[in-house]
């Protein structure tokens, strides 16, 4: 019996360890970064592929850079500057330009050049540039 407890709680450890946040600075993010695809899941189940890059600054703005070749997409380009920052290994940015409403995004995972985030229960795969 101890070695059945032992065991359970070895293994969440282990699985709360391996989706452990990953706590990040300024410089981790700086520059520029494309947005390969969003999904629902973090397994990208419902994955979308998106023509994005996202440029971290050192002065605390963001720039997007998004395109969209849909025939049927009400823009066909679309660009922001919004404000950011990082609090406890995390980035928080202005959810639209003007507002001041912020979001939340956590790094799920972070290996060079490849960096998975999810803001708001939809995860976004990243490659530098």
């Amino acid at each position: 019996m101890l070695f059945k407890k032992t065991l359970v709680s070895l293994l969440m450890a282990v699985a709360v360890s391996a989706n452990a946040d990953v706590k990040i600075t300024q410089e981790d993010i700086l520059g520029a970064w494309q947005v390969d695809a969003e999904a629902i899941s973090l397994d990208g189940r419902g994955l979308k592929p998106l023509k994005s890059l996202w440029t971290f600054r050192k002065d605390g703005t963001m720039e997007g850079y998004s395109t969209d070749s849909n025939a049927h997409a009400r823009v066909s380009e679309f660009r922001a500057t919004l404000q950011y920052e990082i609090e406890d290994g995390k980035i928080h940015k202005q959810v639209s330009s003007g507002r001041s409403k912020l979001e939340t995004c956590t790094v799920i995972e972070k290996k060079d050049p490849k960096m998975t985030i999810e803001c708001n229960g939809i995860f976004f795969f990243l490659t530098r540039k």
